[in-house]
């Protein structure tokens, strides 16, 4: 259908053309069957909906990435797919819940005029990105293990190819390189600073081996007076508890802020009593450390950085897993530091984080002895970019991979990623919350977080439920998908009701260290990317109506249950 596409930048094709492909029937192969009664699907002990209305607490986990084979066959130089694996249209839904691809593509674009006017973008996805188109790919896990682009590593394997320095492979950064080398370094510094709208007159820029290098080596730079304290969000606290040591060793403490159970937004109204509570705020160094989009999906507002530093606190904003999906503005907002990952940007290297220092408030200064760099609270007029190599190999040719795969999301666009990743997800979360039963007309799906869409960033979490209101096993959900060619992450939920119990005994919103609730389930997790296209959401949601009939979820997918026990 995408090779349509400059017909689309024109006007708006109407899906009544003759002879035209539905794109999806190249994946009309069914799922294996594997048998097993439907008694066996019956006896699985899942929790259901009403225990988990209560979650909240999302943390990461690894999906697998393996899937099967293609074969493909050549017809006029063009290579074609035949999957190995997929499902029919033929099959039936019962009830229609969806449009047919067509139809639906239309009312989408008329829906959504933002991703109308950037389809340029899936000229980039064909071309860079080709595995997608190729082998029926639909990847929908870039929180997990991102997608790099093939001009990224190309560009970067013809310099390590071309480079002439004696030291090639080995080149760790120790001071000043050669000039090209220190380009690539300074046009990556640059690069992360205009993708979130600020320059190094602002701020400094710290590179590390790694995001959790990021949060070990901050707790060991800043000072964390007796008695300060540490307010984190409740999805935010395994990043925390990287610097718990700085934290522990300066004898401050670590509070959370309260979730509403409902929709994993905080609670306003303890949030402010928490910035204002006396006793904290008149050490003058309280941090607020908070992701600007958490695990679960939800964007926690930036206002809260003037609200903190209007308190008397400093802030620790989070960027690692937004960015470039979701806006983040620094000439509007000024945290006094800022942490990132370049690997979830780009996917490839892998081992690179980053920490701004804002330098009208701080500064950077290198220490004999053990004490590398230390965050001193004057301005800084000294050096605008410092690179930390203690506890990691950050070699200096890194950063020409980094600057090419930076340069590359720039000529994609990153207004264009914006918009459509915004409308991708509206879509979303609008079609999950349509999806019914066939026979009961019950939800097929929940969608965990706040239903504003204005809290909504690039990535959703969500289960299965069956006609009862019980949870299909995220794990069973997703490897059914790997099936299909359809690859999506998982994520745990933990009570928080069991920690609000805990805290409400200690009468108080704070503990030497963050709380670890007792209780998980495992939900299913979607993240976009840049490149992620309607082609990639519509296709998951007809998997997903599968699972509206019974007999599907009872017999056809039973048989993978017994499978994932003998895993466990």
């Amino acid at each position: 259908m995408f090779s349509k596409l400059p017909t689309f930048r024109t006007s708006k094709v109407s899906s009544s053309q003759n002879g035209k492909q539905n794109p999806f029937q190249r994946f009309n192969s069914l799922v294996p069957t594997k048998p097993a009664s439907p008694a066996s699907y019956a006896k699985q002990a899942y929790p259901s909906f009403d225990t988990l209305i209560s979650a909240s607490y999302i943390s990461d986990e690894t999906s697998s990435l393996e899937y099967s084979p293609k074969t493909y066959s050549t017809n006029e130089g063009q290579e074609s797919l035949t999957p190995s694996s997929g499902f029919s249209e033929e099959r039936s839904l019962g009830h229609s819940a969806l449009l047919p691809y067509e139809e639906a593509e239309e009312q989408f674009l008329e829906d959504y005029e933002s991703y109308f006017l950037h389809l340029s973008v899936d000229n980039v996805r064909r071309d860079q990105y080709p595995k997608l188109e190729l082998q029926g790919i639909t990847y929908l896990d870039h929180a997990t293990c991102p997608l790099f682009s093939r001009l990224q590593v190309e560009n970067h394997m013809q310099f390590l190819l071309e480079d002439a320095h004696p030291f090639l492979g080995s080149t760790y950064i120790r001071g000043k390189q050669s000039g090209l080398q220190y380009n690539h370094l300074d046009k990556t510094c640059e690069h992360i600073l205009d993708l979130l709208n600020t320059n190094k007159d602002e701020y400094s820029v710290i590179f590390t081996s790694g995001i959790s290098s990021c949060y070990r080596h901050f707790g060991e730079m800043h000072h964390f007076p007796k008695g300060s304290l540490v307010l984190t969000v409740q999805d935010h606290q395994k990043f925390i508890q990287q610097m718990a040591q700085g934290v522990a060793q300066g004898n401050a403490k670590i509070a959370t802020i309260p979730f509403k159970k409902k929709d994993l937004c905080i609670h306003v109204t303890e949030f402010h009593k928490l910035l204002r509570k006396r006793g904290w705020s008149n050490h003058g160094c309280g941090l607020l450390a908070y992701p600007a989009q958490s695990s679960s999906g939800m964007c926690h507002s930036l206002n809260w950085i003037v609200g903190a530093q209007q308190n008397g606190w400093k802030v620790l904003l989070d960027v690692s897993s937004c960015i470039p999906m979701v806006d983040v503005d620094l000439s509007l907002y000024q945290p006094e530091f800022v942490i990132g990952s370049l690997y979830h940007m780009l996917g490839y290297p892998s081992n690179v984080g980053f920490l701004l220092v804002r330098r009208s408030s701080h500064s950077i200064c290198r220490e004999t002895g053990s004490a590398r760099l230390r965050i001193t609270e004057v301005p800084d007029d000294g050096k605008a970019v410092h690179i930390l190599t203690e506890g990691g190999s950050l070699n200096i040719h890194t950063f020409a991979s980094l600057y090419f795969g930076l340069e590359h999301l720039q000529s994609i666009g990153i207004l264009a990623v914006q918009k459509r990743v915004k409308s991708l997800i509206s879509w979303l979360v609008k079609t999950f919350n349509s999806l019914k039963h066939i026979l009961d007309d019950k939800p097929l799906l929940q969608l965990y977080g706040s239903p504003d869409l204005q809290h909504r960033g690039s990535v959703l979490a969500f289960n299965v439920l069956d006609s009862t209101g019980s949870i299909f096993p995220a794990r069973l959900v997703q490897q059914l998908a790997e099936s299909n060619n359809i690859f999506l992450g998982t994520a745990n939920l933990s009570d928080l009701s069991l920690l609000e119990s805990q805290q409400k005994q200690d009468k108080q919103w704070e503990s030497d260290r963050p709380g670890a609730p007792a209780y998980h389930i495992e939900v299913l997790r979607l993240s976009l990317c840049p490149v992620s296209s309607f082609e990639d959401v519509y296709r998951l949601v007809q998997f997903l109506c599968r699972f509206r009939n019974e007999d599907y979820m009872s017999s056809e997918a039973a048989g993978y249950v017994e499978e994932l026990e003998k895993g466990c």
